[in-house]
């Protein structure tokens, strides 16, 4: 079975239409081809008779699959005129499988791009708010999340893909942590889309800065995370939305140089 990507395994905003089996395969195997540009916006796409022998599919599950893609705003089916792309700007950008479709379809710079402007935009906000709204429960929240990023990164060796896991874990529970301290249910689940572009963006900060099983080169990400911390746990908020915007400029720039080397 095809693993799914971290992407594919979060909420999106509106929803999200998880398929499986022969349908999930017709529709993945659509989606990433339309958002790969194989048929350009407004294109029309094959005749169903077409896709049902090229996918060796019954007609019923090739019209489940329209219906589904056109959920997604690919596709608009009219028995006048066909089944066509729709525009971009009509795309559920944010849905997860579209997501993970560019990222098949190799739009996989162009996607983290786009979500590390939208941290950029959000997160110092984010940092400012939660420390001027947090609890004391909260604050315990934070500060327990933040002990949990300082111990994974201190802990004794352990299998190299464990620990890169453990320690992506525990920056994204850090974020969350302040994401609740603010109290929008519409942030936090816009924020679970955005999270899910972290992990790889994590990933591709690891590599640029030579990460191989230690925490090589992550001392000055953690840095940057404490200065958020200290000055959350201080009460200045105008502190904490500086350091925070700081946080994410370097994630991006960490990034770019990953990208810059596996593109070499």
């Amino acid at each position: 079975m095809k693993k799914r990507s971290p992407l594919s395994r979060k909420s999106a905003i509106g929803g999200v239409i998880e398929v499986r089996g022969i349908l999930g395969a017709a529709v993945e195997n659509l989606g990433v081809r339309i958002v790969g540009g194989e048929w350009a916006e407004g294109d029309a796409i094959s005749k169903e008779a077409d896709l049902v022998e090229e996918l060796g599919v019954s007609r019923s599950v090739v019209r489940e699959a329209f219906r589904i893609l056109g959920a997604k705003g690919l596709i608009r089916s009219k028995t006048s005129d066909g089944t066509r792309v729709m525009l971009r700007s009509e795309w559920r950008l944010l849905d997860p499988d579209v997501m993970d479709w560019r990222i098949q379809a190799g739009d996989t710079i162009s996607l983290l791009d786009d979500l590390q402007k939208v941290r950029l935009v959000m997160e110092p906000g984010i940092a400012f708010t939660a420390t001027q709204m947090a609890t004391e429960e909260q604050r315990a929240r934070v500060k327990a999340a933040w002990e949990r990023k300082v111990a994974v990164a201190e802990e004794p060796e352990v299998d190299s893909a464990e620990r890169r896991q453990n320690f992506i874990d525990a920056d994204l529970d850090f974020h969350r942590s302040l994401i609740e301290c603010v109290g929008s249910e519409l942030l936090e689940q816009l924020y679970a889309v955005i999270e899910a572009s972290m992990s790889i963006s994590i990933d591709l900060q690891m590599a640029a800065v030579g990460y191989i099983s230690e925490m090589v080169g992550m001392d000055e990400s953690q840095q940057l995370h404490e200065a958020v911390y200290k000055a959350f746990m201080d009460g200045d908020a105008e502190r904490a939305c500086t350091a925070m915007r700081e946080v994410v400029a370097s994630a991006i720039r960490d990034m770019q140089d990953g990208l810059a080397q596996t593109t070499e």
